[in-house]
């Protein structure tokens, strides 16, 4: 019988020393599963660092389609992994902001711009579909810490505001209504499992601060003003829970 076969891509091996002559063989190795992963960077690095170099190309559409690979894995994201999500998206619905008010503005000047402003829309209401499904279906459920919790439903919120600010009527209600619902879930965990001082938990007063007077300004006094001005409040007065996690 020939000696045991060595793990090695291609290895000569000789029959031991017996009657019949030594016989010279070559065999190719196929690693196994774990060796291969091992050997080989798996797949959610291939997309992290494929979203790397999409943003250093400046194609943040590619970036969020890499970025929601990651995410399918169903895994809790690094620091690094959620900068790169949260960068992938604000600059795709940045520049969708930005187109939105460019046509809103051409809009005005014309009676109608015909057919290119339902491609558009469609195109945006696309990359939103995405944005909802990936962060719903997968980074939600699979977070495990406070502070990636906080930043997917502060995300969730931005979508929904953004989206209210295109809108009119029932819709505009329903949206501003789900923005507001992701803000007090980011609210919620902050106060409960962050420290008063914490830089995200400041982060989301001042953001919560903001977005009470830009629909204060937008607006005016309302039932949504109110319950922002009730959110920014709850995160600067932190209750007993949270001022126990700090000592």
């Amino acid at each position: 019988m020939p000696a045991k076969r060595p793990s090695r891509f291609a290895q000569t091996l000789y029959y031991p020393k017996t009657r019949q002559k030594s016989v010279e063989r070559t065999y190719l190795w196929t690693p196994s599963p774990k060796q291969y992963t091992q050997l080989m960077p798996g797949p959610c690095d291939d997309h992290v660092y494929l979203a790397k170099v999409f943003e250093q190309a400046g194609r943040y559409e590619d970036m969020v389609a890499s970025m929601n690979s990651v995410a399918s894995f169903d895994c809790e994201l690094s620091v690094e992994q959620r900068s790169l999500l949260v960068a992938a998206y604000s600059n795709v619905i940045g520049a969708h902001r930005a187109s939105w008010r460019t046509i809103c503005s051409i809009e005005q000047k014309q009676e109608s711009i015909g057919p290119s402003m339902r491609l558009i829309q469609s195109y945006r209401e696309t990359i939103e579909e995405e944005f909802d499904k990936g962060l719903r279906k997968h980074l939600i459920p699979s977070s495990v810490s406070s502070e990636s919790l906080i930043i997917y439903h502060t995300m969730m919120a931005n979508h929904w505001r953004y989206l209210a600010e295109i809108t009119k009527g029932d819709r505009q209600k329903v949206n501003t209504r789900k923005s507001l619902s992701s803000y007090k879930a980011a609210s919620d965990v902050a106060v409960s499992d962050l420290c008063p001082t914490h830089p995200l938990r400041i982060r989301l007063g001042r953001s919560l601060y903001i977005r009470y007077y830009e629909h204060l300004d937008s607006w005016g006094p309302g039932k949504t003003s109110a319950s922002l001005y009730a959110l920014s409040r709850q995160i600067h007065q932190p209750d007993g829970r949270a001022i126990e996690s700090c000592e």
